[in-house]
């Protein structure tokens, strides 16, 4: 049976409707997703490459949260990792109506708008209160306590591939940096950060904006998420552009603590966003003259700059 008879197959004996065609989507990263057409309403038929990724329990705790909140979001209807030909589980959920960002013709004025709109939804969602920071499974994040910590002992993971460029003590001084330096965020709560904010992941439907895909969701403290979009900003439209979808999400956005302090580490936070993005690169073989990686290497080194940083040379 080949891979779209089985997502049929398989959707069909989970829901009980007939499916009259699949879709893949392509130029989707990590996962297979495929649309299920039906006689009622699309579906999404997303299935897992990891086993361990999202964990289990956290995308049925994320949806009954943004529930709980009235923020809108697709319904989940199976989230399966028993069955033995899915080795990494599969998900089905509603499809919602609308076109991503991305694939939008927009003007300046429209996407200043659109981040205005962004700002506002994620003000929102950054109000539900978590435990703890970190990987949230089924609702509390496990192992760290404060948001420093989390990001300095994360930072292992999230660029361990650059080891294979730079010496592991390089590494260790920027953790140690980030660590000492995000101290100063220990004391704002951990709250749902939905851990990849951009266009590809704004479903537009009319006037009406949803977020959409939230497999990256972290337990952290607000600025994480914000950043993390503020330096997508910065690699995806370059400096000038970028200030002013900037300024337009943050001018809408409702901060209930912390903006003060979000414009002090804001860069900090850049370099360990890009730290992770080179990382990410090298272990898919995107290196050092791709067009991607030096993208990602033109803003990191701007922001250790603005953080009076040392960018280890070899990267």
């Amino acid at each position: 049976m080949d891979q779209i008879d089985l997502v049929k197959s398989t959707f069909e004996a989970r829901t009980g409707q007939k499916a009259h065609s699949v879709h893949q989507y392509e130029n989707v990263m990590n996962n297979r997703v495929y649309r299920v057409e039906t006689d009622s309403r699309p579906y999404i038929f997303k299935i897992y490459s990891s086993r361990d990724w999202p964990e289990d329990g956290k995308t049925l705790f994320v949806s009954k949260k943004l529930s709980e909140h009235s923020i809108p979001h697709a319904n989940i209807l199976v989230f399966d990792r028993e069955d033995r030909r899915f080795p990494g589980g599969y998900l089905i959920e509603e499809c919602l109506p609308g076109t991503t960002a991305d694939r939008l013709t927009l003007s300046a004025n429209e996407m200043v708008a659109l981040f205005q709109k962004l700002a506002a939804l994620v003000s929102r969602i950054h109000r539900i209160k978590l435990t703890n920071y970190g990987y949230t499974g089924d609702g509390k994040a496990a192992g760290w306590e404060t948001f420093s910590e989390y990001m300095a002992d994360s930072l292992d993971d999230h660029a361990s591939p650059l080891l294979r460029l730079i010496d592991a003590n390089e590494l260790e001084a920027v953790r140690q940096e980030i660590h000492q330096r995000l101290k100063v965020c220990d004391g704002f709560p951990s709250v749902l950060c939905h851990g990849d904010l951009s266009t590809k992941n704004i479903l537009v439907d009319s006037d009406q904006i949803t977020l959409i895909d939230w497999d990256d969701v972290q337990s952290l403290c607000w600025m994480a998420d914000i950043s993390r979009l503020t330096v997508w900003m910065r690699m995806q439209y370059g400096e000038d552009a970028a200030m002013t979808y900037r300024k337009g999400f943050l001018d809408s956005y409702e901060a209930e603590y912390g903006m003060d302090v979000f414009y002090e580490t804001e860069n900090l936070l850049h370099v360990w966003h890009g730290l992770g993005f080179l990382g990410f690169f090298i272990g898919k073989g995107i290196g050092k003259g791709k067009p991607e990686y030096e993208a990602v290497k033109a803003v990191l080194q701007s922001s250790f700059a603005k953080c009076g940083m040392e960018m280890p040379q070899c990267l």
